[in-house]
């Protein structure tokens, strides 16, 4: 038996999702991440950047509601892996929680 076709390659859709790790021994030597969650995401595959002012929003609601006590945190808006792990950023950030809200530095506007 003979097949005749041809063969056809399908991209595979990239993946988007946030995450959220804790930062473990925050501004040593010994800096690590601890991966708290990862939340797969919609996108517009022709413009996946526009999702990336939800990063922070949805990052401070996370801690929020996580009841997340005191530390540094890092979220970021990444593509997925084939293990569903964060692999490329496309946007991160640093969140200072004080387990109920954002930390700032003395004399720095609060956050919105």
């Amino acid at each position: 038996m003979e097949l005749q076709g041809r063969l056809v390659y399908q991209e595979q859709e990239e993946r988007y999702a946030f995450s959220l790790c804790r930062v473990v021994d925050a501004g040593t030597f010994d800096q690590s991440y601890d991966l708290l969650g990862v939340v797969q995401v919609a996108v517009d595959r022709r413009g996946p950047e526009r999702l990336a002012p939800g990063l922070r929003p949805w990052a401070l609601t996370t801690l929020a509601a996580g009841g997340y006590g005191f530390g540094r945190f890092y979220a970021a808006f990444t593509t997925l892996d084939e293990d569903d792990e964060p692999y490329r950023p496309v946007t991160e950030e640093y969140v200072d929680w004080s387990g109920t809200e954002v930390l700032v530095p003395a004399g720095s506007p609060a956050p919105r």
